[in-house]
């Protein structure tokens, strides 16, 4: 798998999860989790089967569990369908999210990292399909400012978006195959992801592309904070897989991976701003903070990158 060092200082925390809505955000999620019934029974692990026995962490009183095989993590009873189609269309939070003040503030916040993310998926597509336009589904995408972004990119002929969250409705006419698929921040969210990804497979054309960006359960801030990572919690994260759990699924569901990094930019960022709420038993972070040497914590960031230890995976496969 390929690994590469970057570092990129225009990336900034407050523009990924802005503290003027992403507070309200997190009230609201809240709320709704503690109104939902939390049984207290561990699944097996949604991928590789395997049961899982220890609890990473809880939060508002739903356990996450991870994966003795891959150190995927996941939560540990997942909600039924209805629940979880409810979070995200009709509930509180859904209503704010889909509001016309909400996307605008996330479309001036985020302007300059969905160009970025543009940018990276434009060089994989002429590396791997060539220098032409395509037909592009979007799954699952929460943002009208990403769509129209992701619409006007060079690589673009037509664009789709497939089961979007409010407030964007279905943009263009269903495409029975396309050549590329984009997967942006959505397999975290999903219940089934075995399932979801099959489903997937069977709308690209045989050697078409997916493009994907999610979490990473084996991240070193979340592994870090647990609990008390303010960007991780349910219903948002049902699923965060680890790099080799996602190679892994990738290829049970038929895909070639061709590429698959860890190129996150603010795991020490993340912990640096949560210094007081590490857990007392991380001594390694503890230490590494208290030294205090910035220069250390942006090589650490390096060495995330370089090793797959980051919190944002990104991957590219292909259909067989």
């Amino acid at each position: 798998m390929i690994r590469y060092e970057f570092m990129d200082e225009t990336i900034r925390e407050e523009d990924i999860h802005p503290d003027l809505i992403f507070e309200k955000e997190r009230n609201l999620a809240r709320q709704f989790v503690e109104h939902i019934e939390r049984p207290q029974i561990i699944q097996p692990c949604p991928v590789c089967r395997t049961d899982r026995t220890e609890i990473l962490f809880e939060k508002w009183g739903v356990a996450y569990a991870m994966c003795p095989l891959t150190w995927s993590i996941g939560i540990a009873h997942i909600p039924d369908a209805a629940v979880i189609f409810q979070y995200f269309h009709e509930s509180e939070l859904a209503r704010v999210r889909g509001s016309r003040e909400y996307q605008d503030q996330v479309i001036r916040r985020r302007r300059d990292l969905w160009e970025h993310q543009i940018g990276w998926m434009e060089g994989r597509i002429h590396r791997y399909l060539g220098n032409d336009t395509y037909r592009v589904i979007d799954w699952g995408g929460k943002y009208i400012g990403w769509i129209d972004t992701l619409g006007t990119a060079s690589f673009v002929d037509e664009l789709s978006a497939e089961e979007p969250l409010p407030p964007i409705t279905r943009k263009g006419p269903s495409m029975e195959s396309a050549d590329i698929v984009s997967l942006i921040d959505v397999l975290q969210r999903v219940q089934i992801p075995d399932a979801f990804l099959r489903n997937i497979y069977q709308r690209l054309r045989p050697g078409g592309l997916l493009i994907a960006a999610c979490r990473s359960g084996s991240g070193f801030d979340i592994l870090t904070l647990r609990e008390n990572s303010e960007n991780i919690f349910p219903l948002d994260h049902i699923y965060l897989p680890s790099p080799q759990e996602l190679k892994l699924l990738l290829e049970k569901s038929g895909f070639e991976v061709l590429e698959l990094t860890t190129p996150g930019l603010l795991d020490m960022r993340y912990i640096k701003n949560a210094v007081d709420r590490i857990p007392h038993d991380q001594f390694f972070q503890r230490y590494i903070l208290d030294t205090k040497d910035e220069k250390f914590l942006e090589r650490m960031q390096g060495f995330l990158q370089r090793n797959n230890l980051s919190s944002h995976l990104r991957c590219v496969a292909r259909r067989r």
